[in-house]
């Protein structure tokens, strides 16, 4: 049996759609557990009478929180 060469097309069609769903997956999974942390750092603050102060930047990809406890 002779194998066909693929095409630069053919070639494209089979990556970009696994390179976009493995992409897709890696945002969602670091949004999923950055949104998980700063749950529990929210809780911790709540727990310890203070009051989070919570930045999220896009997609939930990174973030700034701070736990201000008033006196």
């Amino acid at each position: 049996m002779k194998l066909k060469k693929l095409t630069i097309g053919q070639r494209l069609s089979i990556i970009l759609p696994f390179t976009v769903v493995i992409a897709s997956s890696l945002i969602f999974s670091e949004s999923y557990f950055n949104n998980k942390e700063i749950n529990e750092f929210s809780e911790g603050c709540f727990n310890i009478g203070g009051q989070p102060v919570v930045e999220m930047s896009t997609l939930n990809l990174g973030y700034y929180f701070s736990c201000e406890k008033s006196e």
